[in-house]
């Protein structure tokens, strides 16, 4: 009865501004997981739970901070165990309890479009053999590795973690970036409980997301985020890269969904991808009509093209959606996750 009261006097929090808020992670100012004893984390719910889908973005989110300050607001939510491991770009913290385990991936920052570019036209965007099964995107892949092999290593102490506690629950979770190397993590912990991704990009192809299939995986996605549509599946950069896990939508309002509104990316990846048929053929036209043997330089010459092809073919897909739906980078950023989720939480028990 107790709880139920304290519920009621929760309130919904102010959607940060980005005109007068530093919305950029990392956000010493933020009181992460403030009123948490309230809606204390559900260990055995693998449905989709708002209790489980806020704490998982005020642990990717806390992600961000220093070691030493997330330390600190993991003990006030009551997590008094902690574990920080850090490779050359990549962060991940361990924070425990009792009943619990939280395994928390921090992203990278997405400040302008510019930087989403830079991301779509990455080389390490490239597929490479997955050994639990499929193929995954290599920078991705990388990134774990840095943190992963080794006596001390992320994966000697998560496997030793759950032979020690193994009644204990263990949840990955993870924001941009941060849920790219999070999928990894959980794809090779088939002992982890579930994974919670926000804003994550694309990670693997059929046969990867098919090792996440009867496992309790969600994917949530902020109105016009866009990291969620990378990598892309245009004709020029098609890696055949999936959606893992079940989806929620939170609208721009706060509101969740069980899909994306009613307007349709797909659409316009086809549209992009019949221009881009047609690019191609007109340049096959132009290429057979070339005579005599290549040499060095129109082999040169013909790389080069493709190249810039691509990169136009990434501008006009950018252009054509950003035009029909109108991305957002701000719409990427961890804050409205967490805010947004506890604004949900808290009107859901009003």
């Amino acid at each position: 009865m107790l709880k139920k009261v304290l519920q009621a006097e929760m309130k919904p929090k102010k959607i940060p501004d980005a005109k007068t808020y530093a919305i950029i992670p990392p956000d010493m100012n933020y009181r992460y997981f403030e009123d948490a004893t309230s809606f204390p984390l559900e260990s055995e719910q693998e449905n989709f739970s708002v209790v489980n889908a806020w704490w998982f973005a005020e642990a990717a989110f806390l992600a961000y901070c220093h070691p030493g300050f997330a330390r600190m607001a993991y003990q006030l939510a009551g997590y008094d165990g902690f574990k920080f491991f850090q490779g050359k770009g990549t962060e991940v913290m361990i924070a425990w309890n009792e009943r619990d385990s939280i395994v928390s991936f921090r992203g990278t920052e997405l400040k302008s479009s510019s930087a989403l570019h830079e991301i779509l036209t990455d080389l390490n965007a490239v597929p490479v053999s997955f050994d639990q099964g499929g193929k995954v995107h290599k920078g991705f892949l990388l990134g774990l590795e840095e943190v992963w092999e080794g006596d001390d290593g992320l994966c000697s102490f998560l496997e030793h973690f759950l032979d020690d506690h193994p009644r204990r629950s263990m949840w990955i979770c993870g924001h941009s970036l941060g849920g790219a190397l999070a999928s990894l993590c959980f794809a090779r912990l088939p002992r982890a409980t579930g994974l919670y991704l926000f804003g994550s990009p694309r990670v693997g192809d059929q046969e990867f997301v098919d090792l996440f299939k009867d496992r309790c995986v969600w994917r949530l996605e902020h109105a016009r985020d866009p990291v969620p549509l990378i990598p892309l599946d245009i004709p020029a950069l098609n890696f055949g890269y999936k959606d893992s896990g079940q989806m929620k939508f939170i609208k721009k309002s706060g509101e969740l969904q069980d899909n994306r509104p009613q307007f349709s990316l797909e659409d316009s990846k086809s549209k992009m991808a019949q221009v881009m048929e047609q690019r191609e053929k007109r340049n096959e036209t132009e290429k057979s009509s070339a005579q005599g043997e290549e040499n060095a330089g129109d082999v040169f010459n013909k790389i080069t093209d493709h190249l810039h092809q691509t990169r136009k073919g990434v501008q006009d897909y950018l252009e054509k959606i950003d035009a029909d739906f109108g991305l957002n980078a701000d719409d990427h950023q961890p804050i409205y996750y967490a805010v947004k989720l506890w604004n949900a939480l808290v009107s859901k028990d009003s």
